[in-house]
């Protein structure tokens, strides 16, 4: 619930302007008679509910209930309706859990205490405990705040401190600028303050960067559920120690044991942490819901009978699972008070004024009413986008002196829906104050779901779901693609590009007569020390690779043999790779006719609505598809982001333009699994689809063979059984691999050369590194779609220890919900044996396993049972990591989570929450393993990025990781580990492009340094000397400027300094300068031969500044400037003069 003000004021809507029943309704709630109202649709409940003058609890039996009922308060009060959501879980001790659900829980939590006046929620988020009144922070502009003390406060208040804020719950602090995410914000926070003032608070976009209206105060919410004060201590201790005496089995005890010292020890520690919720019982300012209301609330039942049903069942559910939770020693006896005592619940629904509204007349339960109410109304017509019908009916309405009030959704909805109406002679109004003053026709650009039609008030409420197919949608700017790399942080391995690996050190300034410089220390083999100046920084690159590598020797030449190994590798692979894309960028593609009307028809059929996202990557694709170009597009989208639609129509574009389209997947069941979905979607635009794999008989087989090249089939599915010598298309024109991190490099570039000129679009949710930086170098486009589909909630994601007791409540839990659970194992050799233990300890299971050596018939006979319902546990090894789609899956546990790497991980994660219910993924690790850095650096990385729309990030953490070179194939693997990712990424680009980069030598004698009062952190001085290192043109230098300035404020003349270095050396290195050198005495640009001094450009530019240079040609050639006042001066001359001359071609 973002909506803080809508269209309507608030009261718009009132019991007098309704009048007739609702008077005498409005009589009754005023003197707090419980009363029930019958024959409310669900339009109608909203409305009636909206009327309330005083503080009002909303209270629905489930959260997608709950998420509609806000929705519509918010719009039909004209203020936000704060929305309470439950916690996933509540008995279960997690040492880490992703933080979404419970921010949104706790940001809620913070308005209730602020006073707000509308709150709804699901009737489970009433039960459950509530959080506590953390403190908050407010920051107001020209106010001040203790600036050294704000970051222990943030900690204290549960945030995370971070080089770099991505995600909701955590800051970063750079100089006098906090960068902040609060959980009760839409978006990050920059605060800039001077000293202990805050200057300025403007949120930026969390997506493109993009800054946003400044504003003039900020209040931090606490983003910890509860805080174990020192006096709740000996309470904490006693209640763990007298637990711990009832488990009187060995195995539960070691298991509670083993909770208990952790509790303890972090309790003691005094900071927030993600377990502490499971003590909250025992705390004495546990508090519930119902003391956070005021007295004075009125409670709206919305279906007492399934509110009822629904309590009954968390009771239940509840009272099983903590038995068993209890007998595996994963709950103490405290826990089962996470839920308010079932007769308490009960009277504190009791003790409020309430009124229930029943679609049907029937039992109240729970809710004895005193007074009985008939509402009559009837539901608006629905129009899905027939505006001629709406044409016709607001005819008839006003006619009949009815008044009519749209909700369309959007602005730009509203104008054209007005400019229908006007057009038509029917009179459009503005919305008023209130609905006395209605009159005719009015618009409003807020969303409501649906409307209803109240006879006896002569009134018509239109919702934009009734006039629409589909709801409006907001665009979101893209995020531009960040730079790959990062710098290397003191401690960590670099790359030098002449003298190889070693380790930072540290950083020293060393002052002389000339000015002041900071230069990087890396320790080499044998305890040498290499000193780098600062701006010769892009020689340096971090290390990605192996975890501990080998040093080199200085002064050696055993890495220049090491990278002249490597090159010579390159260099065969990269002819391939160079020859290919030399071709297919000089080679036509073909230009698909655009075929506007028939593509529109096919685009309208679709069910869904399209996300942003959708929509600009369709855009780029038929983009592509209809120019000269061949296409070689990467599509990234998460997971269940509808790729799949995008490249459906890119393949129907490509039919209609009379050639055939090919899907290849990875897995015979994904392909199966898209072979329906485009059997389905083309049902009605005849055409035609086959498939080719292992489900076909040989028979089969080579008929399909036969149809496809003879041009009887539009479009073929199948899985790499297309690259087999047999298949031959009779006119391919389009190439789709989906999943592509699937397939070798082999396997793509095979494809590639049966037919190059073809368009081809890559899809995936995790790109791999390979891919991804090719994309980001401009070798391929990209399409990114990064929002996800309405109604998709983010998977609840917990990093847990393996016990027999966790699998079985996971299990239990998702199938007492009717659902299906995946349990990831990927051992082959003993996976039969541990379905068989899953069957044992989940007897209610119906538990079936796969892998990929299974017999074929075996395996889709498995995966059928599992894709049709008849199973309902399904044990198997990565193979559903490739797409397969089973929206009823809510569960998933991976075994031994930490040996998967993190793209496999997260591509796990992915399989679960593709419908709209909330998902579990339960990431389990063996409790006596010792995990190692990586493992633990992967886990962190997924507990990160929970949020939807996350795969880009991850293949970018991905890199740092593991490196990237398993994609390469083993050899180039190796090579790469021994000159680093980055130096060998720009080797290969070096070789791809045919350019090399002359590196130009600097005898610089001025002060160029960032100081250490400018930026603070260490790691953040060396991102920016390498960002400033890497400039390459005008357009690099601004944007390094502006970013330095964003984050950093008003650069000082020192830096400054190392930024017009940087400029001079690129536009040095395009004219085979060998040297700089730049001093109060002299000044000169040195060439490595006479060759390089006689380019034409540099005469036009020696004529230009004649009077101010000189030539000499003692030694090696020189063109030597006139000192100016100081050394920053002569240099912006010297980037002139190299300007000037670059401007000629």
């Amino acid at each position: 619930m973002r909506r803080t003000v809508t269209d309507l004021k608030r009261n718009f809507f009132s019991y007098e302007n309704l009048g007739g029943e609702y008077l005498a309704l409005s009589q009754d709630f005023r003197l707090g008679v419980p009363t029930a109202v019958f024959g409310v649709s669900e339009p109608h409940k909203y409305l009636t509910a909206s009327l309330c003058r005083g503080k009002m609890l909303y209270v629905t039996a489930d959260n997608v209930s709950a998420r509609k009922a806000a929705e519509a308060l918010t719009t039909l009060t004209g203020e936000e309706a704060v929305l309470l959501t439950a916690k996933d879980d509540v008995l279960l001790y997690k040492e880490a859990v992703s933080r979404d659900a419970l921010f949104s829980r706790l940001s809620a939590a913070d308005k209730i205490y602020s006073g707000a006046r509308v709150i709804v929620c699901d009737i489970e988020a009433a039960m459950q405990l509530f959080p506590q009144k953390g403190g908050s922070i407010l920051l107001s502009a020209g106010k001040d705040y203790d600036f050294t003390r704000l970051p222990a406060d943030l900690v204290s208040m549960g945030y995370t401190r971070e080089y770099e804020v991505e995600a909701k719950g955590s800051f970063a602090v750079r100089g006098d600028i906090l960068d902040i995410f609060p959980i009760n914000c839409e978006n990050p926070v920059r605060v800039d303050f001077f000293g202990d003032t805050v200057e300025k608070i403007r949120p930026y976009d969390v997506v493109s960067g993009e800054r946003l209206t400044e504003v003039a105060s900020l209040k931090i919410a606490c983003a910890a559920e509860t805080a174990i004060e020192p006096e709740d201590l000996p309470a904490v201790r006693r209640a763990l120690s007298e637990g711990l005496k009832k488990f009187p089995d060995i195995k539960a005890f070691g298991r509670a044991r083993t909770i208990a010292d952790e509790l303890l020890s972090k309790a003691e520690g005094g900071a927030p942490f993600a377990g502490a919720a499971y003590l909250m019982p025992v705390l004495s300012n546990t508090k519930t819901l119902f003391d956070a209301l005021s007295p004075d609330t009125v409670i709206y039942f919305d279906e007492c009978k399934l509110i009822n049903d629904r309590i009954e069942g968390i009771y239940s559910e509840h009272e099983n699972r903590f038995k068993e939770l209890k007998a595996g020693g994963e709950a103490f006896d405290f826990s089962f008070e996470q839920l308010i005592p079932k007769d308490k619940f009960y009277s504190y629904l009791g003790a409020y004024n309430g009124v229930s509204l029943q679609t049907f007349f029937g039992n109240t339960f729970f809710f004895k009413p005193l007074k009985t109410y008939t509402l009559h109304s009837t539901p608006a017509p629905s129009y899905l986008n027939s505006f001629a019908d709406v044409l016709t009916d607001a005819r008839n309405w006003l006619k009949g002196g009815y008044r009519v009030l749209a909700f369309t959704g959007s602005a730009a909805r509203r104008e054209k829906l007005a400019q229908t109406f006007i057009d038509e002679g029917l009179p459009v109004n503005p919305v008023p104050d209130n609905l006395t003053a209605l009159r005719g026709i009015a618009i409003s650009s807020e969303e409501l779901a649906h409307g209803l039609v109240l006879h006896e008030c002569k009134l018509v409420i239109l919702g934009s779901g009734d006039l629409y197919t589909k709801s409006a949608v907001t665009r979101r700017i893209r995020r531009r693609r960040g730079d790959m790399f990062t710098a290397p942080e003191i401690g960590q391995y670099a790359v030098h590009e002449k003298h190889g690996i070693g380790k930072i050190t540290g950083t020293q300034k060393i002052e002389t007569t000339d000015g002041i410089k900071e230069y990087i220390s890396i320790e080499y083999r044998g305890g040498d020390v290499l000193y780098v100046p600062v701006e010769q920084m892009d020689i340096l690159s971090k290390y990605v690779g192996q975890d501990n590598p080998a040093l080199s020797k200085i002064g050696g030449a055993e890495f220049e043999r090491i990278k002249e190994r490597v090159r010579q590798s390159i260099k065969s692979m990269a002819f391939d790779l160079k020859e290919l894309y030399a071709e297919r960028s000089k080679k036509k593609g073909y230009r698909f006719p655009e075929n506007a009307v028939m593509m529109q028809e096919f685009e309208d059929a679709f069910r869904y609505e399209e996300t942003p996202d959708q929509l600009s990557s369709i855009a780029e694709i038929k983009a592509d598809m209809c120019s000269d170009k061949v296409m070689d597009r990467l599509l990234c989208g998460d997971v269940g982001y509808g790729k799949t639609e995008v490249a459906l129509r890119a393949a129907y574009l490509c039919v209609l333009g009379g050639k055939q389209a090919a899907i290849m997947c990875p897995s015979t069941i994904l392909s199966e699994q898209h072979y329906n979905t485009a059997c389905a979607r083309f049902a009605e635009f005849g055409v035609r689809v086959e498939k080719l794999n292992r489900f076909k008989t040989p028979k089969e087989q080579q008929k399909t063979l036969k149809m496809l090249a003879n041009g009887d089939i539009d479009l073929i599915i199948g899985t790499h059984r297309l690259l087999s010598d047999d298949v031959k298309f009779y006119d391919l024109g389009l190439l789709v691999l989906d999943e592509e991190q699937r397939f070798g490099v082999e396997h793509k570039e095979k494809i590639k050369h049966i037919k190059n000129d073809i368009d081809c679009l890559t899809m995936t949710a995790t790109p791999i590194p390979r891919t991804l930086h090719m994309s980001l170098s401009g070798i391929r486009d990209i399409s990114t779609i990064n929002t996800p589909p309405q109604k998709r909630m983010p998977v609840q994601t917990y990093v847990v220890e393996e016990t027999e007791t966790l699998i079985r409540d996971a299990c239990v839990r998702e199938l007492s919900r009717g659902g299906q659970v995946f349990i990831l194992y990927n051992r082959v050799e003993t996976i039969s044996t541990f379905a068989g233990k899953i069957a044992e300890i989940v007897p209610e299971g119906k538990v079936c396993y796969a892998h990929g050596r299974m017999e074929k018939d075996l395996l889709e006979g498995n995966m059928m049972a599992f894709y049709k319902g008849e199973k309902n546990i399904l044990v198997t090894t990565t193979i559903i990591e490739n797409g397969i789609d089973l929206p009823n899956a809510n569960t998933i546990i991976v075994i031994d989570s930490d040996r998967l790497g993190i793209s496999q991980l997260y591509q796990l994660r992915g399989r679960v929450g593709r419908s709209n219910r909330l998902a579990q993924a339960y990431f389990t690790y063996k409790p006596e393993k010792v995990m190692t850095s990586d493992a633990a650096a992967r886990l962190k990385a997924i507990m990160q990025f929970t949020e939807l729309g996350s795969g880009f990030k991850i293949a970018m953490r991905d890199l740092e990781i593991r490196g990237a070179g398993n994609v390469l194939g083993a050899e180039q693997h190796g090579h790469m580990d021994k000159v680093g990712y980055e130096l060998y990424s720009k080797m290969l680009k070096e070789e791809l492009s045919g350019e090399s980069a002359a590196t130009v030598e600097l005898d610089i004698k001025a002060t160029a340094y960032i100081p250490e009062n400018y930026i603070e952190s260490p790691a953040g001085r060396m991102d920016c000397y390498k960002q400033i290192a890497e400039i390459r043109t005008v357009d690099d230098y601004k944007r390094v400027c502006l970013s330095i300035e964003e984050n950093y404020g008003n650069m000082p003349d020192e830096v400054l300094n190392l930024l017009i270095i940087a400029v001079m050396k690129a536009y040095a290195s395009r004219f085979s300068v060998g040297k700089i050198g730049v001093s109060h005495k002299e000044a000169y640009l040195e060439f490595t031969s006479l060759t390089a001094l006689g380019d034409k450009r540099l005469s036009a530019a020696m004529d230009e500044y004649a009077r101010r240079i000189h030539v000499s040609m003692t030694g090696s050639p020189r063109i030597n400037f006139e000192p100016r006042a100081n050394p920053a001066k002569t240099m912006l001359e010297m980037t002139k003069f190299l300007k000037f001359a670059a401007s000629f071609t």
